[in-house]
């Protein structure tokens, strides 16, 4: 998330040891010490360092024959009480599963995760794209997807401007381009409400902000441009995604109170 500036100082072992934990996302079975370190930008010796002490005290295991390391299974208990701890989740899910087996679409919910989106939910409406089936825990970039232009969307000029700065020491090469959707992208939001974009060709993404409390994540709707109208995105899946969110919101503020 965005830097806090009064934040205390951080014990950078932790920091760096959280960095190499960070590397392990959904599809990659195993690391390499050289992989790790490609990714991290962490000097060798620090990786086998650190590398080691996780396997130690059980968060990674290493191959015996490849020598790669592979989260531990402890990572899956951890997950599964973040999830069992996650009020949103809960609340939404059944709501989400009405919207997406009504519409026929895939309905994602997620958060911010440093540079990244993670989804949380996921349900899957539309049996016809079993091949890009996003799931718990896979992870989208923030300043190219819809998911992350709706975070982007909830935070105020001062905050994105300085989260839009870290995101821009990994994209600088194409950032005119990436600013500039951005920007597009909280055009349409101050206009509509939502951030949508195209990706795999025909599937378009539409995704909403829903923030209560310190605490942002983002509704998004999924479905082929080829078997939605542009008149009927706008008279059912628009609404759809903004009565999950208000629905979802109202829920929750009422079990506050």
């Amino acid at each position: 998330m965005t830097e806090n500036p009064d934040r205390h100082p951080v014990n950078r072992s932790l920091e760096r040891g959280l960095a190499i934990v960070r590397c392990f996302r959904p599809g990659v079975g195993s690391l390499t010490n050289a992989e790790i370190v490609e990714q991290t930008q962490l000097p060798k010796a620090t990786v086998s360092r650190l590398a080691k002490t996780l396997v130690e005290v059980g968060f990674l295991r290493r191959d015996s024959t490849s020598q790669a390391y592979r989260l531990s299974f402890s990572m899956l208990s951890l997950a599964h009480a973040v999830l069992l701890d996650c009020q949103i989740v809960h609340t939404a899910a059944p709501l989400m599963q009405t919207v997406g087996l009504h519409h026929h679409i895939n309905v994602g919910l997620s958060t911010v995760d440093c540079l990244d989106m993670v989804y949380l939910h996921v349900v899957h409406g539309d049996r016809s794209r079993q091949g890009r089936r996003m799931e718990p825990g896979h992870r989208r970039v923030v300043e190219t997807t819809a998911i992350g232009q709706a975070y982007l969307a909830s935070l105020n000029d001062s905050e994105r401007a300085l989260y839009l700065e870290q995101i821009r020491g990994r994209n600088n090469k194409n950032w005119r381009a990436t600013s500039t959707g951005i920007t597009a992208a909280l055009e349409q939001f101050d206009k509509k409400g939502y951030c949508s974009r195209i990706w795999h060709e025909d599937t378009e993404s539409m995704a909403t902000p829903i923030t209560f409390g310190d605490e942002t994540f983002v509704f998004n709707l999924s479905y082929s441009v080829k078997e939605f109208s542009r008149r009927k995105i706008n008279q059912e899946l628009v609404p759809a995604l903004a009565d999950l969110r208000n629905s979802v919101l109202q829920r929750i503020t009422d079990d506050v109170a």
